[in-house]
């Protein structure tokens, strides 16, 4: 691509960025791809020998950077400078225009204080970012994904896609071991949708927070392909995971094991399952286990023994529609399905 193609796509963003509104989803992936476009277009330039051209863009990219942190707001003012500065990059030319915002750069704080504390690790353009997002009505999540190196390169592209549909990314952290990638998304949506990896790792975290309490060492692993959930389906399905997670940790894994959670779609269903390697459950159990008041703990603990646990976590699925059953195998293993039947493709 050359200068003058680079300089016609940062001009045409900017017009793109005024006829949106000043805030808003759509207002900030366009600043984001303004950045994007004006970092590429300073490295063209530099590589080319343009000092003064590389030297401009630079301080477009401030202003950018500024605008995209909360220390500005978009404004008339701001939108002249952006409309000055692509003509002064066009005729290869210094722009005074970005001089004026160098001290309200320094002054202006981004408000993000109404931020979880979970997110305090964001950058600063991805906290005012979850912070206008929250603002707006949207919700913040964050899932996990693990990818094979195999698979990356086409797995990722189609999960980003599909998130994108609903949803605004705020944040994307890559961490490699071994012959595996894992990618921790945040992601703001005010969608009744709700991604599975949501749900399934936050009834991982409850599983890991039990075993940490019991001191028991236990691997949890995820498998499970890419879809959304809507909302009433995801919150019965926390609720229900939470109950049969915490279940396998106190109950199904004695001291060290694993409990996988992992799903399996089909037309007419989709199966969610819960299943440890641990202790099994006794044949005679089986038919009372979602039996209110029924426990195979001996005696009552933080985390077991009042026999509530399954019969909330069977009445949650129930009310939404789905079932959930059982199977297990003495010595061997555990594994509750949770079965959502599928809207018929007649309805």
């Amino acid at each position: 691509m050359s200068i003058e193609d680079r300089i016609n796509q940062i001009s045409k963003t900017i017009q793109e960025l005024r006829q949106s509104s000043s805030d808003g989803r759509k207002s900030r992936q366009l600043r984001d791809s303004l950045f994007r476009t004006v970092h590429s277009f300073k490295a063209a330039a530099a590589a080319e020998g343009l000092t003064e051209l590389s030297r401009t863009a630079h301080e477009f990219e401030d202003l950018l950077h500024a605008l995209r942190t909360g220390k500005i707001t978009l404004d008339d003012d701001v939108l002249r400078a952006f409309d000055e500065t692509t003509v002064a990059l066009r005729n290869r030319s210094q722009a005074s225009a970005l001089s004026r915002f160098h001290q309200p750069i320094q002054q202006t704080p981004a408000r993000d204080g109404e931020l979880p504390a979970e997110f305090a690790s964001l950058k600063d353009d991805e906290r005012h970012r979850a912070a206008a997002a929250l603002r707006e009505g949207a919700n913040l999540y964050v899932v996990n994904v693990e990818f094979e190196v195999t698979d990356f390169d086409e797995r990722f592209p189609t999960l980003k896609a599909r998130l994108e549909e609903v949803a605004e990314i705020i944040s994307v952290s890559p961490r490699m071991q071994d012959d595996r990638i894992t990618f921790q998304i945040v992601y703001a949506s005010d969608s009744e949708k709700i991604h599975v990896q949501t749900v399934l790792q936050q009834a991982l975290r409850a599983g890991q927070a039990t075993a940490s309490a019991l001191h028991k060492q236990i691997e949890f692993v995820i498998v499970s392909e890419e879809f959304w959930l809507d909302k009433n389906w995801a919150d019965a399905l926390s609720e229900a995971l939470l109950h049969l997670v915490r279940n396998a940790v106190d109950h199904g894994i004695e001291a060290e094991g694993r409990v996988t959670l992992s799903t399996e779609l089909s037309a007419a269903a989709t199966r969610f399952f819960v299943t440890d390697n641990g202790r099994g459950i006794d044949p005679a159990h089986l038919p009372l286990l979602f039996e209110p008041g029924f426990s195979t703990a001996t005696q009552v603990s933080e985390t077991s023994g009042r026999g509530v646990g399954l019969d909330a976590a069977k009445t949650t699925v129930k009310a939404a529609g789905g079932t959930l059953n059982v199977a297990s195998k003495p010595g061997i293993f555990t594994s509750f399905v949770i079965t959502k039947p599928n809207p018929s493709s007649d309805a």
